[in-house]
């Protein structure tokens, strides 16, 4: 249902105007798309995954923009502080706490969460620190739900997954998912933060996301999960494993095992993007049914 109508420039000319904020956790790129007529007043928080910024989600940004959808996502750069805690890796919490910063600069009092990869970790911690300002979540190839993991086996997927991109992804240089841009932004990141991608990779194989998530359904938080069935990254098969073997079962409202692989979110927008979108619409629907 149409909820009103703005007086918005083209979807192009907001993707060009990024805002740079700065905070004491670090400098933070901001994107934020609303379209002309909303379908839902409730904006969309779109948690990148590792190493990548909003240019890797522009499809997706534009899936959700003509969907009806306020559409805001960062670009994370710079090192700033950490909060103090001994139950999160400081540097997701630096992450979350700059979403919440976003949050609360963009005036925005509660949003729907799209979280990819590694943002399903940062994203979640924001939402335990502030659960009010949440709405539903949806974790596309959410990192932190395979179970016990090591470094090196992260590492031997991670390059699976690469060779796997090399076909997956666009050859087109003017695609902001093509090989070579993603792989100039992935190599980019690791020679500018070298430590930061070592606390990444400690937090991306030590955290379990599943007690936060069961913690913030009980604060009436909704969740659907995305996985990938060719995503050697966080596959599906371990994501399964996982919840029998070990009883590790999250409260679910939807889980959604689709074909392909782990940036599918991004490069095939149309399809796997409208599913993240329409997943929303769903928890929405059930909250509001209930």
């Amino acid at each position: 249902m149409e909820t009103g109508e703005l007086n918005a420039p083209s979807f192009k000319q907001q993707f060009k105007s990024r805002e740079e904020l700065h905070f004491p956790e670090g400098k933070i790129t901001v994107v934020d798309v609303v379209p002309r007529v909303l379908s839902d007043e409730t904006p969309v928080l779109l948690v990148p995954g590792w190493s990548e910024n909003y240019d890797t989600y522009k499809k997706t940004l534009a899936v959700g923009f003509n969907e009806g959808r306020r559409i805001v996502t960062v670009g994370q750069s710079g090192n700033g502080q950490s909060p103090e805690s001994q139950e999160y890796p400081e540097e997701e919490l630096r992450k979350a706490q700059l979403l919440l910063n976003v949050l609360g600069k963009k005036g925005i009092e509660k949003a729907d969460v799209i979280a990819h990869s590694e943002g399903a970790i940062n994203g979640l911690i924001a939402a335990i620190m502030k659960p009010y300002q949440f709405r539903n979540i949806v974790l596309d190839k959410p990192a932190g739900f395979i179970g016990k993991d090591t470094k090196a086996a992260l590492t031997g997927r991670f390059i699976k997954l690469l060779l796997q991109e090399i076909i997956a992804r666009p050859i087109l240089l003017t695609d902001s998912t093509s090989s070579i841009r993603a792989g100039a932004r992935t190599a980019r990141y690791i020679a500018e933060n070298p430590q930061r991608v070592l606390k990444e990779m400690d937090a991306l194989t030590s955290v379990d996301i599943t007690e936060i998530m069961t913690s913030l359904s009980n604060q009436g938080i909704k969740f659907s999960v995305i996985a990938g069935v060719n995503d050697p990254l966080f596959p599906v098969s371990r994501q399964i494993a996982d919840m029998r073997e070990h009883g590790n079962v999250p409260p679910l409202k939807g889980y959604y095992s689709v074909i392909g692989g782990h940036n599918k979110l991004s490069i095939d927008a149309s399809r796997h993007a409208s599913l993240a979108f329409n997943a929303l619409e769903n928890l929405r629907d059930l909250k509001d049914s209930s």
